[in-house]
């Protein structure tokens, strides 16, 4: 059975949704770069970062990293709708493993990561449909 909604809670409810997709959008982005990324001490890897209506943040000392690195939120707490979102790596040398210097990773793998988040959107978008 559908799920009723009265006229008056309409607004919210598209409110919730979108905030829902949004969270998904970032959240994918976030992990599939991760995987994504060439490793070796795993600096690189933690270093992405997500921010809100900007793109700073600092940059991970020198070290080695080992599982999984947790979203990193820079000046904010959770997605919001009207916000812009970026995700991001300051390291020094991230522009140079993106455009495929490692033989690690070949040129094109961040674009490659932007299409598999269109598709992952579009699958979350219809989850969330089908939850509500």
């Amino acid at each position: 059975m559908a799920r009723q909604i009265q006229v008056r809670d309409i607004g919210r409810y598209c409110e919730e949704q979108m905030e829902k997709l949004l969270r998904a959008a970032v959240r994918e982005t976030d992990s599939l770069v991760k995987q994504a990324s060439p490793v070796d001490t795993g600096r690189f890897r933690a270093s992405w970062q997500v921010g809100q209506n900007s793109a700073p943040g600092g940059i991970k000392p020198p070290g080695s990293y080992s599982g999984s690195a947790p979203i990193s939120r820079i000046g904010y707490q959770q997605e919001k709708p009207g916000n812009i979102y970026s995700v991001h790596n300051n390291l020094p040398y991230a522009e140079r493993l993106a455009t495929g210097w490692s033989s690690q990773a070949s040129a094109g793998w961040v674009q490659g990561v932007a299409k598999d988040v269109q598709t992952r959107v579009q699958a979350a978008a219809s989850r969330i449909g089908r939850e509500s």
